[in-house]
């Protein structure tokens, strides 16, 4: 039965003759879905309308709670958070999203209250998991303690998304095995020092701007993964396992990666498990990069159609740009994003003095340079790609 079929009549306590009560004679699930809109102090003041309303936001399926300043201390807070889900009936949640306590002094030594920032962070999504929440957003401001997710396994059956903000996750904590219908996971600005992330269930992966171990790189098993995000991390560059059903892929590399990262592996640590993908976006600020080590066991990208590249992904090397061209069958558009170091000019024409000609393959349809407009390099490019045997090139130029 449709959500709310029940509900279609009017509620027993909603008046019917003049100055009726309209809002109350709205389904439970119309209703619910007001309140989620409400900060949470709100929805509870919703309790004095009238007999119905007096229980309804007990059974909210919504949760968003976040300090919003009418706060004194982080104690005040958290005694409202405890009170407000001890007092909710434990009908299922479909989204649960929570914000630790903030104040400006946290962000100095002065402050002395960090321990009772994230105190009963692990008492809340418990509590979320209790209530087999589906989709749980969890956002630490608890600078400059970070919020710790426990050390073990989380366990939620029911969980389908999870996005995770500012959040230190080490140990067990990136172990979601026992998450099997979770499908989708983001994780921003996190310090992640767990060894591993494993999940069966996963479908889609956002990290953005997580600083990762400098001393332990960090294995991802995210075997269903079909879409993937790394982008603008610090530290080492994770290990990606094996991925065949990954169709998209988007790899950033920031300027501050661990000095370790180029430890002499002697298999690749990105390219082997990005080579299903159909659509794929390597780009790196660094001169030194995991992707010029990976390209000395450059794997076959067979399904591979779309490719963007940053200058810098190739090592300033033609010869790179030919390995990945070769390993590409069927590709059919390639993007290359100079950058506006023209340190690399001598570098590519040796390297490409180097390289005997070759035909890409007969799919590939549009070969682009993104350049600035008044980049001296465009035609020097060009001159160098034609000699290796690239003759249709289109040039796409931008104002500086």
């Amino acid at each position: 039965m449709p959500p709310g079929r029940e509900d279609r009549r009017l509620h027993p306590n909603a008046a019917v003759n003049g100055g009726a009560d309209l809002l109350s004679s709205l389904p439970e699930g119309i209703l619910h879905h007001v309140l989620y809109f409400l900060p949470p102090h709100e929805a509870v003041r919703t309790s004095v309308l009238s007999r119905f309303w007096r229980d309804l936001w007990k059974s909210m399926t919504a949760l968003r709670i976040s300090d919003d300043g009418r706060w004194s201390s982080a104690a005040d807070f958290n005694t409202f958070v405890n009170s407000l889900l001890l007092s909710r009936d434990r009908s299922p949640l479909r989204e649960f999203e929570f914000c630790t306590y903030f104040h400006p002094q946290m962000q100095t030594d002065e402050y002395k209250d960090s321990d009772e920032v994230v105190r009963y962070v692990d008492m809340w999504i418990h509590h979320a998991f209790m209530c087999d929440v589906r989709v749980l957003k969890v956002i630490g401001m608890s600078l400059p303690r970070p919020m710790v997710l426990a050390h073990v396994p989380l366990i939620a059956k029911h969980l389908e998304t999870l996005q995770l903000w500012s959040v230190l996750l080490d140990g067990c904590s990136m172990d979601f095995s026992r998450c099997e219908r979770l499908e989708d996971l983001m994780m921003d600005d996190c310090r992640i020092s767990a060894h591993r992330m494993v999940s069966k269930s996963l479908r889609r992966l956002r990290v953005c701007y997580c600083h990762f171990s400098h001393d332990t790189r960090t294995r991802i098993s995210v075997p269903s993964l079909v879409s993937l995000r790394l982008d603008g991390n610090r530290g080492m560059t994770p290990f990606l396992e094996t991925m065949p059903l990954l169709d998209r892929g988007l790899v950033r590399l920031g300027p501050t990666t661990a000095l370790k990262d180029l430890d002499g592996s002697q298999t690749c640590v990105l390219l082997e498990s990005l080579s299903n993908a159909t659509d794929l976006e390597l780009v790196t600020e660094s001169r030194v990069t995991i992707f010029k080590q990976d390209l000395k066991w450059c794997p076959a990208f067979n399904k591979l159609k779309t490719l963007i590249l940053s200058d810098w992904v190739l090592g300033r090397d033609i010869h790179a740009l030919k390995v990945i061209l070769q390993h590409a069958p069927i590709l059919e558009k390639l993007i290359l994003q100079l950058s506006d170091d023209h340190n690399y000019e001598i570098e590519m024409e040796e390297s490409c003095s180097l390289v005997q000609k070759f035909l890409p393959s007969e799919h590939l349809k549009v070969f682009e340079v993104r350049c600035r407009k008044d980049d001296e390099m465009v035609g020097k490019l060009e001159k160098m790609l034609k000699a290796c045997g690239i003759t249709s090139i289109t040039f796409s130029l931008q104002e500086p």
